[in-house]
């Protein structure tokens, strides 16, 4: 299986960063997938989740405080993805005209969402029952010539509205949430990464919020922004005849190849700990205070597993390391032994980065459970795993996905710098095969599309993992607009 280039080919590829060699394998694996993940076991919790009691989550949460302001803290918040999926059945009555129970509930509830005001400003109709009116009302919420947010990133829709008429966006309570965990000396830094194609209005709106709202909490804001890079896009090939989808040009389509590409961006953030929330799991300021505390304990656990690490990799350089020690905190904190490891293995299995993922009850939402992985090592691993990387022909493997108690809603508490004070590559310790091959439409026909291996999946497959039970009341992501009037986003 070859593929010839032409000359436009290869000169496209080379602008992006793409050898022939790297695109030869993206269609092996486009055609024929990556290995399925094969779990050992079910992490259960009190075992491989860590269930504290409230005397042990002050304690954690003390650590923290004590020792956070000294060291340098980011709130890295991936907000790459567009609103429009949000606003799915507006989109369909639009193109229609057919109303359901859905749109009918829409505009019932219509005052009670937070961008009312702004969307029926200079509006003429008020809650019309007819057809005409009522796609005239979503024409603007999602238009260009209106608020646009059918185009929008979801960290620019209003979220939440305040006694008094202040209307906070999802990047605007990021800024209120820094405040209260993420910052130390009277400074904040939040790391976004950002959609190319709203580049300026994000930027805009981050200049403004810095300004209005580092005035109004005492407090300096760094903002840094980024967007995924190009150089981690990757090719697709249409599904019947698995020949290369290409656009209109005649170059190779290249698409973003899912959160995993992010990696890259978490790579260039310079900071001790670094807290990751996706865009959209917020809550207005009469529920923050939960979503503090076990922020909090996440950290609390990261400072005080990173002290152990970094004072045994001290030992080892100096002399060699308390092996009864060593022992005993890789049972507590990692649940495996190391007492046959060689010198070098046991360095390099402590000189990783860390992540401690909160782990929820699973109620149903979608997200990644916490599993025991096999490896080709004796000793399994713990990892996040989605469904997709599993074989759903394989009863065993069917049963244990189904058994999960628990799943990560991107509540990562994680450490990116070794002992001596020196950034990991993080793009070491990512597992090539644990990517995913998707079904994707361009322009009417189907395509297999490349994931990479997912931020908080394969991209941290080698990482130091840690999981602790956090309550279901710190995950209230917005999935669809309707999720902006649940009890959890209503700010009084």
């Amino acid at each position: 299986m070859t593929t010839s280039l032409t000359a436009q080919d290869t000169e496209f590829l080379q602008s992006r960063n793409i050898s022939s060699e790297q695109l030869q394998s993206y269609k092996e694996v486009l055609i024929n997938g990556y290995p399925f993940i094969s779990l050992t076991a079910n992490c259960q919790p009190g075992k491989e989740i860590n269930i504290f009691d409230e005397a042990e989550i002050a304690r954690l949460r003390a650590v923290f405080q004590d020792e956070g302001p000294s060291k340098r803290i980011v709130k890295f918040v991936p907000a790459s993805g567009a609103a429009s999926r949000m606003f799915k059945d507006l989109f369909t009555f639009l193109e229609t005209g057919k109303t359901n129970a859905t749109i009918d509930k829409f505009f019932t509830d219509l005052p009670g969402y937070p961008f009312y005001t702004e969307l029926m400003k200079d509006l003429d109709q008020n809650n019309p029952a007819d057809v005409a009116g009522r796609q005239e009302i979503i024409d603007k919420l999602l238009s260009p010539a209106g608020l646009d947010y059918g185009e929008l990133p979801k960290g620019l829709i209003s979220f939440h509205k305040y006694p008094g008429g202040d209307v906070r966006t999802a990047f605007a309570e990021h800024f209120y949430e820094a405040k209260l965990y993420a910052s130390s000396e009277d400074e904040a830094h939040i790391h976004f990464t950002i959609p190319e194609n709203t580049q300026d209005a994000v930027q805009a709106h981050l200049k403004d919020l810095k300004t209005s709202l580092g005035k109004k909490l005492g407090i300096h804001f760094y903002i840094e922004t980024s967007i995924q890079k190009p150089s981690t896009d990757t090719p697709a090939l249409y599904a019947d005849d698995h020949s290369w989808v290409r656009d209109e040009s005649g170059n190779f389509l290249l698409r973003p190849a899912g959160h995993g590409a992010l990696i890259e961006n978490l790579n260039d953030t310079d900071a001790d700990i670094v807290f990751v929330k996706n865009i959209d799991n917020v809550v207005p300021d009469r529920l923050k205070d939960i979503t503090v505390k076990y922020k909090e304990v996440l950290a609390g656990v990261l400072i005080e597993v990173q002290t152990e690490l970094f004072r045994f990799l001290e030992q080892a350089e100096i002399d060699s390391v308390d092996r009864n020690d060593c022992e005993e905190f890789f049972q507590k904190w990692f649940l495996r032994s190391v007492r046959q490891l060689s010198d070098s293995e046991l360095t390099d299995l402590m000189n990783r980065p860390i992540r401690v993922c909160g782990m929820v009850k699973n109620e149903g939402e979608p997200g990644g459970g916490p599993f025991l992985v096999k490896e080709k090592s004796d000793s399994p691993s713990l990892q996040i795993v989605e469904t997709a990387q599993l074989d759903q022909t394989d009863q065993s493997q069917k049963e244990m996905l189904s058994q999960a108690s628990h799943f990560n809603p991107v509540d990562l508490v994680v450490g990116l710098k070794n002992y001596k004070g020196e950034a990991f590559d993080l793009r070491e310790y990512r597992n090539p095969e644990t990517g995913m091959v998707v079904s994707k439409t361009y322009q009417g026909r189907e395509i297999k599309a490349l994931e990479l291996p997912g931020l908080w999946n394969g991209s941290m497959h080698y990482w130091n993992t840690i999981f602790v039970e956090v309550p279901i009341e710190t995950f209230n992501p917005v999935k669809t607009v309707f999720d902006l009037l649940r009890p959890q986003h209503q700010a009084k």
